[in-house]
């Protein structure tokens, strides 16, 4: 399938093609009739603006061509109306009067293009009916700036054409630059009208309407946004604002223009009801019938409503003509909306009981229980709307619907009106009936502080002393909520005085934390008979949690005789319930004052969190025999602290070397320090203070060992590291690096720790930093990178460590393999900055290389003498065994060949298999490598696994070879240096064989002459001519194998056998007319007068 927007750029160069094509007539035709071309061309050029800008679809192409060819022509017909009396009375007459006259009409003419352009625009940009247009400019944004820019397109397409269609107007050469511009601006005006023409988001022309007030049905105000929504929208979010704003008229002609009616709101739109419900909330029903009519489904729940749950909600009067409508269409009564309430529910908080009964009407559940276990009944009594609920109480509502609340406590639990109470009472509600959590009217009328409501519960026999599932009972449900007139009536009905709840509090243990408790509670308890010494579950009594939450009134109320803080003996009543009087502030206080009887005595009063957050507080050095007395008497330092949740140690972190003495007792008592960005909080403090910094260096190294963050920034953006290089304290940016702080992380200015170290001019820390993978090419918000500054301060000796050219480094922490990859780039300067730096000089790669052996290997002669100074092995082999000196000989670098022979490197050290330099060298055919290596001592007699010397390789090598003043020199050095002619390696292998062929594959590509010229060597050593190799062949089976017939020749001359056979009792003669050389078979038979083809073919011709 074709990705639309291929499918998009096809069809707009397609259009823009087309309206080249007749934009250009006029150039090609003399004739007036060929400028119709450039009234033709804005078709296709405004289909292709909207194909450019992507927002126009291929379907409906020729409605849209017919509808943009309509509005162009009615554009250029009016525009040429408005203009035609001004244009023939300059030609006739110029005068001033024509002038303005002009301008005027030109004014004119670009206004009315401005009041349209809503129109224009949706034209360019997505296409459109007439009808929509027509909607589009009725109920457009009017004007708007950017309709001015699509009006100014428009005119900038529409003059020249018409300048150059009017006779006798344009003549000459200024005809000759019009009629390109005019054809420019037919092709470029469209698609800037279609850019400019683009409608704004929703929410946005909502927000940016102006708003008014104007008076609403029943009196009341209301916002109304009095200008139009952007014409550019699609229909159907003009329709939803429409109905979102009330515009009837509009929203039913939008309706009328073809906009679809069943659409849902825009997903991430903050209003989710759909068009039916918004219909249904206005007092004009005409949309909500066009609605009806048009198929609308009135009960599709969309957001957890329907358009009868919105109806029924948020409404005091009542709808009920929408109601009506809505139920008269189908509409089930019985829906719920998210929390589980019906319209009934809903309805049960209006006034009008019109609303409830039609929907009773048409068939509500009446006792349907939302989530809350409420029924409409329960809903009109928590509402206080008694006149809803005597309604619903007359159409059979039930005082205690299956499964839900009973009404009684929904209408205890409200204001302090008895009269729903009575109503329920005198229709048979039970005083006494529970809900879920087993709670009566009679506790929560109590805990509401609802005294008429308790009066009449009490009057109606309610239990005084029944409890909930948690214990309470209407008198500690009242203490609980310090609810002094309910307690007033239900106190003398002589309630059990020692109730207490699920965690074993009395009533007075109750009032003592409750949010407002007067002391007049005090006194009607204690002659109740409550309990002032009872202790709950945690072994506290009401006095001693009246002091811990520093009530001091209700402490005087309870016990006149306790002893009360001596900062409070000379204040008025009225300063004990002050908020710093309670015992953390009273502890605070006596600390202070250095009263340590009475801090001792605030101390277990206080709570937990609180005396570890004074630690802080005292935490200076003046202090510090307070912060130690906290510590002794067993406050916490590791409790999170009130607000954020931090420790104490990390607290004091940012108070720097103020808080240093205070840090380091803690540290003693193994406190913990972690948190995220504590270090930095500690350094960042420091900055600012410079003095005694070796001793702050020394904390801040111990705080990084105990497990300070040394990775989490301060709030400020910094990282431990830029603050420890700006503090210049080298030993803990050493101790961070070493940690992994990344050497790279930059501060809050945006400088890396090489920029700060190179500032400072710090040459160790630079040389860390680069260890550590620190980047010298990342460059600051000026765009200066720290070699630039090194240099820039005249600091040579920074920039040596910052300057990498031929390797480059590899933005981590150094490894060692780095060195042997310096190495084998051959940079000696990097190698040498890499060992100043640290990496052992014998460290190896993947492939267990090191750094001599790839710069052996290599021929970087400059670099293995810098290496072999500085004490490199020489004897180090990679995993493939492969040594220095090896690589060097395989690679053919004779200098570094003799330079690690003088070195110490052993000249006979062997490759896995036995295999010596030397025989490398001279399997290779390096006859200047094998006298360099003889004259370093190596063994000529040393042989391999497979027992193959020197002159073995050399044979094989000379098979294959094809320089034969090469091949004589190798042989005749190895000869002379003692190699056996005639020594048999593994398979009775002897060098003649294997000069011969003996290892290569039948009929291989040769030179003869050099085959001869080392057989003549050997010859002239008088080797064995009779040998035979594990296949039985000999000399002359070989050479017959490769139709070698100068070979085959001298081998008979100098005696080999004819005869000779092999284990499959075959003679040279046979494996040559088997290999087809009739040739070389030839020479085993008497003369004969033909001459094989076989030789021309087989061997290249000679120069």
């Amino acid at each position: 399938m074709p990705d639309r927007g291929d499918t998009r750029v096809g069809a707009a160069l397609i259009a823009s093609a087309v309206g080249l094509a007749l934009a250009a007539l006029p150039l090609f035709l003399a004739h007036p009739a060929a400028l119709a071309g450039l009234w033709l061309a804005w078709v296709p050029f405004g289909l292709a603006a909207g194909w450019w800008l992507g927002t126009r679809t291929p379907g409906e192409l020729l409605r849209d061509a017919v509808v943009l060819g309509l509005l162009w022509t009615a554009a250029l017909l009016s525009f040429a109306l408005l203009l035609a009396w001004p244009l023939q009375r300059l030609q006739q007459a110029p005068s001033l009067g024509g002038v303005l006259a002009l301008g005027a009409a030109c004014g004119l003419g670009l206004f009315a293009f401005w009041r349209t352009w809503p129109a224009t625009g949706r034209a360019l940009r997505t296409g459109g009916s007439l009808a929509e247009l027509r909607v589009a400019a009725r109920h457009g944004a009017g004007l708007a700036w950017r309709g001015f820019g699509v009006a100014l397109a428009l005119a900038g397409a529409l003059l020249p054409v018409l300048l150059l269609a009017w006779p006798g107007l344009v003549e000459g050469a200024a005809r000759d630059w019009l009629l390109p511009a005019g054809i420019v601006a037919v092709a470029t005006m469209p698609l800037l009208a279609a850019w400019l023409g683009e409608p704004p988001e929703v929410a946005e022309t909502v927000g940016l309407l102006p708003v008014t007030t104007a008076r609403a049905y029943g009196g009341e105000t209301m916002a109304v946004v009095e200008d139009e929504a952007d014409a550019g929208l699609s229909l159907e979010s003009r329709l939803y604002l429409a109905a979102r704003l009330g515009r009837i008229e509009q929203a039913l002609d939008l309706l009328e223009a073809g906009a679809d009616p069943h659409a849902l709101p825009p997903p991430g739109g903050r209003d989710q009801r759909t068009l039916a419900m918004l219909a249904a909330v206005h007092v004009d029903l005409r949309l909500l019938r066009a609605l009806i009519a048009a198929g609308v489904d009135l009960n599709l729940a969309h957001a957890g409503l329907t358009p009868l749950l919105a109806a029924t909600r948020d409404s005091w009067h009542g709808r009920v003509e929408a109601v009506m409508t809505l139920l008269a269409n189908g509409a089930d009564p019985r829906v719920v909306d998210a929390d589980g309430n019906t319209p009934l529910h809903h309805a049960a908080r209006s006034t009008d009981p019109g609303v409830a009964a039609l929907l009773l009407d048409a068939g509500a559940a009446l006792d349907a229980v939302n989530h809350e276990g409420l029924s409409p009944l329960g809903v009109a009594c928590a509402a206080g709307n008694w006149r809803l609920a005597k309604f619903l109480i007359e159409r059979g509502a039930h005082n205690e619907p299956a499964g839900g609340q009973p009404v009684l406590l929904a209408a205890a639990g409200g204001d302090d009106d008895p009269a729903g109470v009575n109503l329920l009472l005198r229709h048979k509600a039970r005083v006494d009936a529970r809900d879920q959590r087993g709670r009566t009217a009679l506790l929560v009328a109590c805990r509401a502080d609802n005294a008429e409501i308790v009066a009449a519960l009490l009057a109606a026999g309610a239990d005084r002393n029944a409890h909930d599932d948690e214990g309470f009972t209407p008198l500690l449900a009242a203490s609980a909520a310090g609810s002094l007139a309910a307690l007033r009536v239900l106190i003398p009905t002589q309630p059990d005085p020692g109730a207490v709840d699920a965690a074993g509090r009395n009533a007075l243990a109750l009032l003592m934390q409750a949010r407002q408790a007067d002391p007049e509670i005090v006194p009607l308890l204690l002659r109740l008979g409550v309990d002032p010494g009872q202790r709950d579950r945690d072994g506290r009594r009401p006095l001693d949690l009246a002091v811990a939450a520093g009530r001091w009134r209700l402490v005087r109320a309870l016990d006149p005789l306790h002893p009360l803080p001596s900062s409070l003996l000379d204040e008025s009543e009225d300063a004990l319930d002050e908020p710093e009087q309670s015992p953390e502030s009273l502890l605070r206080d006596a600390l202070i004052a250095r009263r340590f009887d009475e801090a001792a005595r605030m101390l277990p009063l206080a709570p937990p969190e609180a005396a570890s957050a004074l630690l802080p507080v005292f935490a200076d050095e003046c202090d510090l025999d307070l912060f130690d007395w906290l510590l002794r008497h067993g406050v916490d330092p590791e409790r999170p602290l009130p607000g954020g949740g931090d420790g104490v140690a990390f607290r004091l972190l940012a108070r720097g070397r103020h808080a240093a003495p205070a840090l380091r007792r803690l540290l003693a008592r193994g406190v913990g320090i972690g948190g995220r960005g504590g270090l930095a909080r500690f350094l960042a403090a420091c900055a600012g203070d410079r003095s005694h910094a070796g001793e702050h260096e020394a904390l801040a190294l111990d705080l990084l060992a105990r497990g300070a963050d040394p990775f989490g920034k301060n709030p400020a953006g910094d990282p431990p590291l830029a603050l420890a290089l700006r503090l210049g304290w080298s030993r803990l940016a050493l101790a961070l690096l070493a940690t992994g702080a990344d050497p790279n992380q930059r501060d809050a200015r945006g400088l890396s720790p090489l920029h700060l170290a190179c500032a400072r001019g710090d040459a160790a820390l630079v040389k860390a930093l680069v260890r550590h993978g620190a980047s010298p090419e990342a460059r600051s918000p000026d765009g200066q990178t720290p070699l630039g500054l090194a240099l820039a301060s005249g600091r040579r000796e920074l920039a040596h460590w910052l300057e990498w050219r031929q390797w480059r480094l590899p933005g981590r922490p150094l490894q060692p393999a780095d060195l042997p990859a310096a190495a084998m780039v051959g940079d000696r300067d990097a190698v040498e900055r890499l060992l100043e730096l640290g990496l052992p000089i014998d460290a190896v790669d993947v492939q267990g290389c090191s750094a001599l052996l790839r710069a052996a290997g290599g021929g970087h002669a400059a670099l293995v003498e810098l290496l072999l100074a500085r004490g490199a092995d020489v004897a180090l082999s990679a995993c493939t065994g492969a040594t220095p000196l090896s690589a060097a000989v395989s690679m053919r670098h004779p200098q570094i060949v003799e330079r690690l022979l003088v070195a110490g490197a052993a000249v006979d050290q062997a490759l896995p298999g036995g295999i010596t330099p030397l025989m490398v060298a001279a399997a290779l055919g390096l006859d200047d490598m094998c006298r360099r290596l003889l004259a370093g001592g190596a063994d000529i007699a040393a042989q391999d696994g497979q027992g193959h010397g020197a002159l073995h390789c050399a044979a094989i090598q000379a098979f294959q070879s094809r320089d034969r003043d090469r091949v004589v020199r190798l042989f005749d050095l190895l000869l002379r240096a003692g190699a056996g002619a005639d020594a048999p390696a593994q398979g009775g292998l002897t060098p003649l064989l294997l000069v011969l062929g003996a290892r290569a594959e039948p009929g291989s590509s040769c030179d003869e002459d050099t085959v001869l010229a080392a057989l003549e060597r050997l010859l002239a050593e008088n080797v064995a001519l009779d040998v035979q190799e594990r296949r039985g062949f000999g000399p002359l089976h070989l050479a017959c194998l490769h139709g070698l017939r100068r070979v085959v020749r001298r081998l008979l001359r100098a005696g080999a056998d004819p005869g000779l056979r092999d284990t499959l009792n075959r003679t040279p003669h046979d494996i040559a007319v088997l290999r087809g050389f009739v040739d070389v078979a030839a020479e085993f038979e008497p003369a004969r007068g033909q001459v094989s083809l076989a030789r021309f073919l087989r061997e290249p011709p000679r120069e």
